[in-house]
């Protein structure tokens, strides 16, 4: 059985997030499905799982047509799947499923791909840690922040903090995942981004609707490679910089949906992602995020 047979019957077997409240479930049709970049289709295909099953032999059509056109590897098919899966999940243990779901299919085409590696496990999705599909971030903000209680010997934590070492393709791809997780909002505020991989995954969120502002320094704004003038002129996501030649907006952090944060040395760059030793942590303790997004606004006013 191939990879595009299993994920064909994925979307004919009537899986879901799996909570004891049914998730209610927004229609999709087919003629906007089959318009969808591939990484949204599989976003938006899972969140309206009944619709892709009323649908079931368009949707898998699409499915293929994604697949065969050799525009997405399995790589990128099983991620996005287990991160859709796992954000969409009620619960710890229809979390593992999801994961080991999509364990399952990275290790079906691994003879086809000539061995590629299914995806690390980890607890949860950047998407789902972040929150981006419940709450509403601005109210919080005007709240006093609420001391979390200790989580019980038999409750499992929902604040992560992940740290990542460059340089390393494994760390990298932890930032892809961290920027296609997005979906409301990413403020990215950077010294500078000149890897054209960061500067795609920044055009995919903007594609399927986030807002994005950036910040960068002045002077790498002028510097060959640099994407950021790009990125507005060719896709209308805003920028500003410190406009001052004395100093360096020297910041390497970005935040999503102002609930996870990722920062550190590491700057958006060919030479720090394949020669530099940089590190960088993510987390979603809501302080951190809040104080993240909060320098954000305070220097996109100022500049």
């Amino acid at each position: 059985m191939s990879l595009v047979d299993i994920l064909a019957a994925c979307f004919g077997s009537g899986g879901g997030g799996g909570g004891n409240t049914p998730r209610q479930a927004p229609f999709l049709d087919a003629n906007e499905a089959a318009q969808l970049p591939f990484d949204a289709f599989v976003q938006r295909s899972l969140e309206s799982a009944p619709s892709a099953l009323e649908q079931n032999s368009a949707f898998t059509d699409i499915l293929r047509k994604h697949v065969e056109s050799g525009a997405v590897d399995s790589a990128r098919i099983v991620h996005a799947v287990q991160d859709s899966l796992v954000r969409l999940a009620s619960n710890d243990t229809d979390r593992a499923t999801a994961q080991w779901a999509c364990q399952l299919l990275a290790l079906s085409a691994q003879r086809r791909d000539n061995g590629y590696q299914p995806p690390r496990l980890h607890g949860q999705s950047y998407a789902q840690v972040a929150g981006a599909d419940s709450g509403d971030w601005e109210k919080q903000h005007q709240s006093p922040p609420v001391a979390a209680r200790p989580p019980s010997p038999h409750q499992r934590s929902e604040v992560y903090i992940r740290t990542f070492f460059f340089p390393s393709e494994e760390s990298f791809g932890q930032l892809i995942g961290f920027l296609e997780s997005a979906q409301r909002t990413l403020d990215i505020c950077v010294f500078n981004i000149t890897d054209n991989d960061v500067a795609r995954a920044i055009i995919a969120a903007k594609e399927r609707g986030v807002e994005i502002r950036i910040i960068t320094d002045d002077e790498q704004l002028e510097c060959r490679g640099n994407d950021v003038r790009r990125l507005q002129d060719d896709h209308g996501i805003p920028f500003k910089t410190d406009n001052d030649p004395d100093r360096f907006m020297h910041n390497k952090f970005a935040i999503i949906d102002r609930r996870a944060v990722w920062a550190g040395s590491y700057n958006w760059t060919v030479g720090a992602r394949r020669s530099n030793n940089e590190s960088a942590i993510c987390t979603n303790d809501p302080a951190t995020a809040q104080a993240f997004s909060g320098e954000f606004e305070d220097l996109w006013s100022k500049f």
